[in-house]
């Protein structure tokens, strides 16, 4: 795509400005704020953006109090009987810190040489690396907000030869380079970043719902995996080819869906199990969807004091809803999510729910959210870095640019209770 948009004019290089201030400022002109475009066709990011609480702070986490107990100074009397000892509602302090995220585009040093003479030229190019930066930034953010926070893409189930068998391939692509570690978190061999002597691997295919093929990155050869093992987890890697740099996301990525709607374990620094009341509502093997399922599941929320706005759900899940109302004969409108996601609608407790399919989600599951009661953390919004005056930087021992855009955030909840999760349903249609 050609730049047609605002003219350089005298602000171009040639008139005492550094090349890579040229660029800086190029760029910018042609994009400006980055944060709009991230949002496409990605629901659950598109949603919490919209929809979900947002705390702007300056230090690298937020303390807030969450109600975990009323108070048991209340009571009825015959005359003369004590009167009901004195009680307060009990608060628990909450932690919500934040998680680092980056994305980088590189482009060749002859570029920016013929930037000098044909800005429109610089332009194009790199208007294709950026686009692909956002939509991959887009959708793995969009795929965060389902994870649990430490990372696992997939979870091992066995291993003959290159090839892979886990629970799920959906959050794998072909190119992506990967990193294994065991399920406590060590590097599995020198598949894991941070081993000695690593061998970091690449998704070479997608060869079914629960099976994916691997080469080294170094050759493109097929590795011997030794050691590699059910329970093992599979996680998002860089690095380059010589096997240097090799880093993954092991507890990096934003405390998603898959830790927040939780029954058990810690969250914001509360653990359920010495604060029942924190927890959230969790339906397993659920099987055929009903709408009694449905309802019950709004009604448990609403019992603890949320108010269920949304359903998330795989498109396996949406299209069982659909055969639903078609066996009913029932067809409600279509409504507009904040941001402007079409969803069906679904009616219990006396309100309309939206009824959301996305392909990041489990397969099998449904999220029914209050979303005021989510929260995204961050001390500003995306920005390219660009401390040092530019946000082009040398690459290290080549003739190439680099120019980062990151985002200091972090998504939680103010009340975990407010959530459920609805897992093991009997998908249709998913032929996807």
């Amino acid at each position: 795509m050609a730049y047609t948009g605002q003219s350089l004019g005298t602000q171009g290089f040639g008139t005492g400005q550094g090349i890579t201030a040229f660029a800086s400022q190029a760029i910018k002109i042609v994009y400006g704020d980055l944060h709009e475009q991230l949002r496409d066709k990605n629901p659950a990011l598109q949603f919490i953006e919209a929809s979900a609480s947002h705390i702007t702070q300056n230090g690298k986490q937020v303390q807030f109090d969450t109600h975990i107990g009323r108070n048991s100074g209340i009571g009825a009397r015959g005359l003369r009987e004590n009167l009901p000892t004195a009680g307060a509602q009990k608060y628990k302090q909450a932690n919500l810190y934040l998680k680092n995220l980056y994305g980088t585009i590189e482009v060749d040093g002859q570029l920016f040489e013929q930037a000098a003479d044909n800005y429109n030229a610089f332009i194009n190019v790199v208007d294709n690396e950026i686009k692909g930066l956002k939509r991959d930034l887009s959708q793995d953010l969009n795929r965060q907000i389902y994870g649990d926070g430490t990372g696992k893409l997939a979870t091992v189930a066995s291993v003959s030869g290159a090839v892979i068998t886990v629970d799920s391939t959906n959050w794998l692509v072909e190119g992506m380079t990967i990193s294994i570690r065991t399920s406590a978190g060590a590097a599995r061999g020198t598949f894991g970043a941070g081993a000695s002597s690593a061998t970091p691997l690449y998704v070479t295919a997608v060869n079914s719902s629960t099976t994916f093929t691997v080469a080294k990155l170094s050759d493109g050869t097929a590795p011997t995996l030794t050691g590699v093992a059910s329970t093992d987890i599979i996680l998002r890697a860089t690095a380059n080819s010589s096997d240097a740099e090799f880093v993954d996301n092991y507890n990096k990525e934003w405390t998603g869906l898959g830790a927040i709607v939780k029954a058990t374990g810690t969250l914001h620094d509360i653990s359920a199990s010495d604060y029942p009341v924190w927890a959230a509502k969790e339906y397993t093997s659920v099987g055929s969807l009903t709408e009694l399922g449905l309802i019950q599941t709004v009604q448990a929320v609403d019992k603890k004091g949320g108010d269920v706005d949304v359903f998330l759900a795989s498109p396996g899940v949406f299209n069982a809803y659909w055969s639903l109302l078609t066996s009913l004969r029932r067809f409600n409108d279509g409504t507009d999510l904040k941001g402007g996601q079409r969803a069906f609608t679904f009616t219990a407790a006396g309100k309309d729910i939206s009824f959301v399919s996305d392909f990041a989600a489990p397969s099998g599951s449904l999220y029914a959210l209050s979303s005021k009661e989510l929260v995204v953390n961050r001390k500003k919004d995306w920005s390219w870095m660009d401390r040092d005056g530019s946000m082009w930087s040398r690459g290290s021992g080549t003739d190439s640019y680099k120019a980062t855009i990151y985002q200091y955030s972090e998504l939680g909840t103010y009340r975990r209770n407010a959530h459920a999760v609805m897992t093991g349903i009997t998908e249709a249609g998913n032929s996807y």
